[in-house]
């Protein structure tokens, strides 16, 4: 009985050790793993708006590398960060914060959006999170447009979690690229159902030949549809509040 006893305080004892090795390891990598989260979060922003590090032909770029295969150099991604991105408030003015709420998360009289600026300061595009719902979970995403609000300079996806080597696929160049210079200008256009497609197949991506269409993912059908009820519902809106809030 009391070699039992002995028995079960050891386990008891070594269990404690485990947990309190496991919560200083905690609480000694929180910083670093949200400085990581946070490094990666610019370079999906910078990537969405056409910003890659110097030397960078994006064409040149592997069909299945991602954002985090750029070759940023921490110091300079946050100094052009700084000089070339501001964040604005836009009013909600006269839609439901109820309605927003549902796509855009603690939205309350007003939401924040990106201003990209070039080398002039001059505004080259507006960028914003979306979020949407894939096959196992949410997709969130960073999406930016063209100061006209009729092309989409691209998009990255920051959050998934979606089959690897199928709707993970999202994440990778091939699937991403098809929304550079996306025509998106059927979305102020109130006769227009279906301001962009998914189609199964292109020979031209959009700088080629520029169209609402992007190209799907071959056995990924629901996180594509996912993608595409995420650009319908989130994008739409989102320009409706920078064309009421912005003169053009």
């Amino acid at each position: 009985m009391m070699k039992s006893i002995q028995t079960v305080l050891f386990m008891i004892a070594i269990t404690v050790v485990f947990i309190s090795a496991l919560s200083f390891v905690n609480e000694t990598s929180r910083d670093r793993i949200e400085q990581n989260l946070k490094v990666q979060y610019l370079q999906s922003v910078l990537y969405a708006g056409g910003i890659l590090p110097k030397g960078i032909d994006e064409q040149a770029l592997s069909n299945t590398s991602t954002t985090s295969d750029l070759p940023w150099d921490t110091s300079e991604m946050l100094s052009v960060f700084q000089t070339r991105i501001r964040e604005i408030q836009l009013p909600v003015k006269a839609f439901s914060v109820a309605d927003i709420s549902k796509i855009i998360p603690g939205a309350q009289d007003s939401i924040k959006i990106y201003v990209f600026l070039n080398n002039s300061n001059d505004i080259e595009g507006y960028g914003f999170p979306m979020v949407g719902k894939g096959l196992w979970g949410s997709i969130q995403a960073f999406g930016v447009v063209s100061p006209d609000l009729k092309t989409m300079t691209g998009i990255d996806f920051t959050e998934q979690m979606e089959t690897p080597g199928l709707g993970a696929r999202i994440t990778e160049q091939e699937f991403k690229y098809f929304f550079r210079n996306l025509d998106i200008s059927g979305f102020l256009k109130s006769n227009d159902e279906k301001p962009v497609i998914m189609v199964n197949s292109k020979t031209q991506n959009n700088f080629e030949n520029q169209t609402n269409s992007i190209q799907s993912i071959t056995g990924a059908t629901q996180t594509c549809n996912g993608v595409m009820n995420m650009m319908r519902d989130n994008l739409g809106l989102y320009l409706e509040l920078i064309r009421d809030n912005q003169p053009f």
